[in-house]
């Protein structure tokens, strides 16, 4: 018998706990009351969906501005 499914909310806030804890998938579950299946069936998803918008938000700068790019970073870290 499948569960019902879970909230978007509890599914990003599953997965932003796990991930900022770095703990284990069985303890987060303990905290949410979710099974250690379920929280990895949510940490996969979440995590795919994420880097499926990597490319949508992270950008990186063309080979002419890479110096640019490296020079202002220096810069920023005192180096």
């Amino acid at each position: 018998m499948r569960s019902l499914p879970v909230p978007v909310a509890l599914a990003v806030c599953t997965y932003l706990r796990y991930v900022a804890s770095g703990g284990l998938q069985l303890t987060v579950g303990d905290s949410t009351g979710l099974s250690q299946a379920t929280d990895s069936h949510i940490c996969a998803q979440v995590s795919d969906i994420l880097a499926a918008k990597v490319p949508e938000f992270v950008k990186f700068p063309a080979f002419e501005d890479a110096a640019l790019a490296k020079h202002e970073l220096g810069a920023i870290a005192g180096t």
